[in-house]
This record gives structure tokens, sequence and C-alpha cells, in this order.
């Protein structure tokens, strides 16, 4: 009876933390490149019960057209990379602008990498007026002057990544190599949005707070039998 009550308060304690990862996945529902998190309950199902360490589905968002030259979407298997001051940290948001320098940066000001660091469009183009075209396979250009190349990396171990509070990820070094250009498109002018699902996750949400019911009830019932046991010792 005590292992029971012990087997609830852990499943209370799981679903507790299942909804959380729901809230935030809604919270971020609007939130360009977010990939959802899944609860412990769906992404132990997905393996037939074996333990799993990936929470993280990073399956594609749809894209929406903007029509801003640094709005990049990246479909495939890649990530953008940009430089924190603290680290590289891989990201599928890219929403990005040109820097007062010429750097092209994202959201928070971190500047986006090539193989030879952050991406300078002022140091190469002769008019600041012309189009910037990125090609397919992350090539910057003005006209025919390629002025650099987006570093696009691939992680072997998705499941080794860390997600920071921005969205982005980090990662170990043996899980990172650039990506093939045959293995990502970059659409310039367009972005990813979230990958969240918002009826599922409703759903979800509904789900795991009836599993939380049944756990709590289970509790009350058990604190209930537990006290009656009590009552018939006394009387005895």
């Amino acid at each position: 009876m005590i292992k029971g009550l012990y087997n609830s308060a852990i499943a209370m304690n799981t679903r507790m933390k299942n909804l959380e990862i729901v809230s935030n996945n809604l919270a971020n529902i609007n939130t360009t490149g977010y990939k959802r998190e899944i609860p412990f309950s769906e992404y132990l199902s997905r393996e037939d019960g074996t333990q799993v360490k990936q929470v993280t589905d990073f399956s594609e968002g749809n894209l929406v057209e903007t029509g801003n030259s640094f709005d990049l979407a990246i479909t495939g298997d890649g990530f953008f990379v940009v430089d924190t001051g603290n680290g590289l940290e891989l990201t599928k948001n890219g929403k990005f602008s040109i820097s007062e320098e010429g750097f092209i940066i994202d959201s928070r000001g971190y500047k986006v990498q090539s193989s030879n660091g952050g991406i300078n469009i002022y140091e190469s183009v002769v008019d600041k007026n012309k189009p910037i075209l990125i090609t397919k396979e992350g090539e910057v250009k003005q006209g025919d002057l390629v002025i650099d190349k987006l570093l696009i990396t691939k992680v072997t171990n998705q499941e080794g990544m860390d997600r920071r509070d921005s969205q982005n990820f980090k990662f170990d070094d043996m899980d990172y190599s650039p990506a093939i250009d045959t293995e990502y498109e970059i659409h310039q002018g367009y972005l990813e949005e979230s990958n969240t699902n918002p009826i599922l996750e409703l759903e979800s949400m509904i789900r795991i707070n009836k599993d939380y019911e049944a756990s709590q009830k289970m509790i009350s019932s058990l604190d209930t039998i537990l006290s009656q046991s009590k009552e018939i010792g006394r009387v005895q």
C-alpha cells in the first residue's frame, strides 16, 4: 500500500513536468524555428517502453514567405550557427538582419557564422543598395560576387543537444560536422514556423490532466484505507 502511494506520487510528479513541457510548447507556437519538446509519456511510447533520451521533436515547421532578403529558412538536415560570445549555438531561427558594422546577425545581435567566422557584407560589396542574394546552398552573393557562405551544420547525435533559453541548441564538438550542400536547402525570404500543433498540444494537456487526477484519486483512496486500518487497529 505504501508502495502504491509512492508510485502514485511519482506519476503525479511526472504529469506535472509534462504539463510544463506542453505549456511551453503552446507559449512558443509563434516563435520562429521553435522545436517542440515531447512529453515523457509520448516519447516513451514511441520506443515501446525503452529508455529514450531525446526530448525534442526536430521535424520541420511550415515555411512562411516574408519577402525580407535576410529572412532565411532551412530545410533538410542542417542548422544555422551563431556565435554568442560564449561559444557557438545552433538554430533554426533564420530571422536575420545586418548590423551597423555590416555583419549578418540574429535577433539578439549574435553573428551568423561562415567557416571563417562572422559574415561581413560591407567589407566586400561596392554598392550597399544592390540586393544580396543567398543561394539554396548558402552562398551570400551580390551579382556575381561571392561574399561568403553560411556555415550549415548537421548533428549526428541530436539527443545530445542541449536546449538553451533562447531556443537555440548547444552541442558537443564530437557531434558536429558541416552539412553537405545536398543535405539541406536555404530559402531566402522565408521563415520556418514553430512545429507545434496547438490541437495536438491541447489534446495532450487534457490527457495529462486526466492522468494526474487519476493518480490524485488513487492517493486519496489509499490514504483513506490507511486511516481506516489505523482505526481498526485501535478498536482491537
